[in-house]
């Protein structure tokens, strides 16, 4: 699936052997696509194998075609007054230390070939207050240290089909772009790898608030979790399949003020709360958490349909304020199932006071989007 070499750059002498591992997460790298564009969601990991400080100097992209022509080539480095690179990479890899570097090359038109990637991390070594010096006068290109990887993505064929899992209007608070949370998971800092995670399976999650005609997301104080539109909400299986666990017993976090306060409860309920896992039957998964307690309807081992109400919105576990987040991953395990892209269907993005419809796409932060399904009930 992928390779990486690493190789010294010539234009310094004694430099070290090899000092760099360069990795990518997922190890199988996803496309998806939305309307003209296409995506590749994934993360660099960077290791210093070697004895010298470094400091990054630019990330260089090349894609090929199927027949090994070069097709695209970008680059982000140390050019400018405010570089561009101190936005993806930290900027100085000590001896020994693993980072994580977000994938600053995330998209590109629905007619590039996205057959071979190729990743080339560059850096300076910077030891002392001469070196630091002397690399402020550097060019781009000159560089003491290059690490590169070879990835080959695939496209992904969703394989459930997906209706979203709230009625109403809707606002994509968080979804999976750049900027997210969701996608900006450091797998190698320190507090992920304590509390166990080794994949991202929130790589493609959204969070869902429900919002009025202008926009608001709650009435009155935003200190009050009965204020919120979204707060109690059915939430539906937007898939069918079978129930592999829940919860149903965990209390609501709440403020006092301005602060946020949870309950004094296990570690691993304070992440998912209450929560529904259902298992699609085809190695797709549908995890919902933060549900409100005593509000889940079903059980391990029951059967769901699509649009069976599960439960109602709550908020519980690791959220901030009332809203459905929804990841689907590729593994019962969460800690090691990395998320897979989602494709919603039958759902109008509200565009003012016009809309699109849409019949197998997926969403992304700031969207307003609005379900035309059918759900238990009616519509």
């Amino acid at each position: 699936m992928c390779a990486s070499t690493a190789t010294v750059g010539m234009l310094r002498a004694q430099q070290p052997t090899d000092p760099l591992r360069v990795t990518v997460a997922p190890t199988t790298v996803l496309t998806e696509r939305r309307d003209s564009l296409q995506f590749v969601n994934c993360d660099l990991t960077v290791t210093n194998a070697g004895t010298d400080r470094l400091r990054i100097w630019e990330i260089e992209l090349e894609v090929f075609d199927s027949t090994g022509r070069l097709v695209v080539r970008k680059t982000v480095n140390s050019n400018g007054y405010q570089p561009g690179i101190v936005t993806v990479a930290p900027p100085i890899l000590r001896p020994n230390e693993t980072i994580d570097i977000f994938n600053p090359f995330f998209w590109f038109d629905a007619d590039v070939p996205l057959h071979r990637l190729q990743y080339s991390i560059r850096y300076l070594i910077e030891n002392t207050a001469a070196d630091s010096t002397r690399n402020q006068h550097r060019l781009p290109f000159d560089f003491d240290v290059e690490g590169r990887l070879t990835v080959l993505p695939h496209a992904y064929a969703d394989r459930t089909p997906l209706i979203l899992p709230l009625r109403g209007r809707l606002l994509v608070w968080d979804g999976h772009d750049f900027y997210s949370h969701h996608r900006r998971i450091p797998l190698h800092d320190p507090r992920v790898v304590q509390f166990g995670m080794r994949a991202n399976y929130n790589r493609f999650a959204v969070d869902l608030i429900a919002v009025d005609a202008g926009g608001n997301t709650h009435k009155g104080t935003a200190y009050n979790k009965e204020n919120w539109f979204t707060y109690g909400m059915p939430v539906y299986a937007p898939g069918a399949g079978r129930v592999v666990a829940s919860a149903n017993h965990v209390p609501d976090n709440w403020f006092e003020g301005t602060r946020l306060r949870t309950p004094d409860v296990p570690d691993s309920d304070l992440v998912e709360g209450n929560f529904v896992l259902i298992d699609h039957g085809n190695g797709e998964f549908s995890i919902f958490p933060h549900m409100k307690p005593g509000s889940v309807r079903v059980k391990a081992g029951d059967a769901v349909r699509q649009g069976q109400m599960i439960g109602q919105v709550g908020f519980s576990g690791d959220a901030i304020f009332p809203h459905v987040h929804y990841s689907l991953v590729n593994a019962a395990h969460l800690m090691t199932a990395d998320g897979v892209p989602i494709y919603f269907q039958r759902f109008r993005r509200l565009l003012g006071v016009t809309s699109k419809t849409e019949q197998n796409a997926p969403v992304d932060s700031g969207d307003i989007i609005e379900s035309t399904a059918q759900y238990d009930g009616g519509n």
